[in-house]
């Protein structure tokens, strides 16, 4: 008999990767967790045979009924969707560590569950040495991680953590992010980025693909992976190779533009600060170097082969027709 592994966010960004690989998996079942089971994304998993279920962050009691009888649950919120329904960046973060919490406390109360995966981020001060004041979206998630572990250990002791790394796909979704034609008709895009061409972050590469092969390896490799934390990344580039790359595969001409984290400010306003610590931080913060003992090697430790793994440039050549 099939396990089941319910998805959260089954229609978003890395939930819908989970579902794509594990969809395809032997001897487990997707229970896709949405809150709008009747929207387009949602109806589309349907007819593809998936479960679809209904329920919300902010209904645990709908949490608890959407997880009865699931072997695993992959968990993700979504910080930047609170921040657009109108709430400020410290609004967004209590409430999306509420939502953290929920849906923890949720497959904790599951008799049946014997893994859990919850897409997390970095405490920012630690990480810093408390020299960067914050990152909101980074922050609340990795207090969840220590909610889980203090109000729930039993939960803790079956938990592995995921840190997503950057999404390439940001330079084609993202209005701050994506490289813009101007002069208009110019023929040459500038990317505004608040940092240094010479930065360097861990690429996620394929949204649609590769948090679904971590999850795939983790549920493989079992209890090896309880308590630990693994990096969906497995390539380390610059701002400036990144454009370099955007250029190589969509034809056009990029110009990486550096910018001060107030003047993005200015131009991108709360978006724009968020983006902005974020940037900072990393330039401040090797936040992949330290505690390398608690992480797991994709390769190494999950068995995620590199071919398989959709990077950068792939990405870049799966979005590339959406530039004008």
């Amino acid at each position: 008999m099939a396990k089941i592994i319910a998805v959260t966010g089954a229609t978003g960004a890395q939930g819908g990767g989970v579902v794509n690989i594990m969809k395809n998996v032997p001897g487990w079942k997707v229970r896709a967790i949405t809150r709008n089971p009747s929207g387009a994304a949602a109806q589309k998993l349907a007819a593809e045979g998936l479960d679809v279920v209904q329920a919300s962050f902010d209904d645990e009691a709908s949490l608890v009924k959407a997880f009865e009888g699931v072997h695993a649950v992959f968990a993700v919120t979504n910080w930047w969707e609170i921040l657009f329904t109108g709430h400020n960046q410290a609004e967004a973060s209590q409430i999306e560590t509420e939502q953290g919490m929920a849906i923890a406390r949720a497959a904790a109360a599951q008799s049946t569950l014997e893994h859990y995966i919850w897409s997390t981020g970095t405490d920012t001060s630690t990480a810093s040495g408390g020299k960067h004041p914050g990152v909101s979206h980074m922050d609340s998630k990795a207090l969840v991680d220590e909610k889980i572990r203090k109000e729930l250990p039993a939960l803790a002791a079956k938990t592995t953590y995921m840190y997503m790394g950057y999404y390439p796909q940001n330079m084609f979704t993202y209005d701050c992010l994506k490289p813009t034609e101007f002069p208009p008709g110019s023929g040459t895009y500038v990317q505004i980025v608040p940092s240094t061409a010479d930065a360097e972050v861990l690429m996620a590469g394929d949204l649609t693909h590769n948090p679904g092969l971590w999850v795939r390896q983790i549920l493989a490799k079992g209890d090896i992976t309880y308590g630990k934390y693994t990096r969906v990344a497995l390539e380390r580039w610059s701002f400036q190779k990144a454009i370099d790359v955007w250029s190589e595969v969509t034809g056009k001409k990029g110009v990486f533009v550096p910018c001060t984290v107030e003047k993005y400010t200015e131009l991108f306003g709360i978006v724009g600060r968020e983006i902005g610590v974020q940037f900072q931080f990393g330039q401040m913060a090797d936040v992949w170097g330290i505690e390398e003992d608690k992480y797991l090697d994709a390769e190494k430790d999950l068995g995620i082969s590199a071919d398989e793994v959709i990077g950068f440039r792939g990405t870049m050549e799966k979005w590339k027709h959406t530039v004008a």
